[in-house]
C-alpha cells in the first residue's frame, strides 16, 4: 500500500484542481501524478503559463513548411517544368503531348525517390 502525502492549496486553487481532475476523468491523486510526469518530461516551467502552446508551434512549423514548399515549387519544379516543356517543343510536340511527357517524367522522379528514399 503506498503512502501518500499532503499538499496544501488555497480552496480556489483546489476547486479549479477538482475540476481539471473531473475534465479528465481522473482522481485527483492521479491527475497530482500526471501533473508531476508531465512537468518532469516536458521540463516546462509550470510558473510560466505563456510558455510556447504547442498547437501554435504546430502551426508555425506549418507556416514555415507551406513557404518551403511554395519556393521549392518557384525555384525548382516550375523551372523544370518549363525545360521539359522547352525540350519537348524543341522536338516538335504539341501542348498536350508536353503535359504526357511531363507526367511521365514526374512518375519516373517520384518512383526514383521512393526507391532512395
Amino acid at each position: 500500500m503506498p503512502k501518500y502525502k499532503t499538499v496544501n492549496a488555497n480552496e480556489n486553487d483546489f476547486a479549479d484542481f477538482e475540476g481539471l481532475a473531473n475534465a479528465y476523468g481522473l482522481t485527483n491523486t492521479a491527475l497530482f501524478a500526471a501533473m508531476v510526469t508531465y512537468f518532469k518530461v516536458t521540463k516546462a516551467d509550470p510558473r510560466d503559463p505563456k510558455a510556447d502552446n504547442p498547437t501554435d508551434a504546430i502551426k508555425a512549423l506549418d507556416k514555415r513548411l507551406i513557404s518551403f514548399i511554395k519556393e521549392q515549387e518557384k525555384k525548382t519544379l516550375n523551372p523544370m517544368k518549363e525545360a521539359l516543356f522547352d525540350l519537348a517543343s524543341s522536338e516538335g510536340a504539341t501542348r498536350k503531348h508536353e503535359l504526357r511527357i511531363v507526367n511521365q517524367n514526374v512518375k519516373k522522379i517520384i518512383t526514383y525517390l521512393k526507391i532512395d528514399g
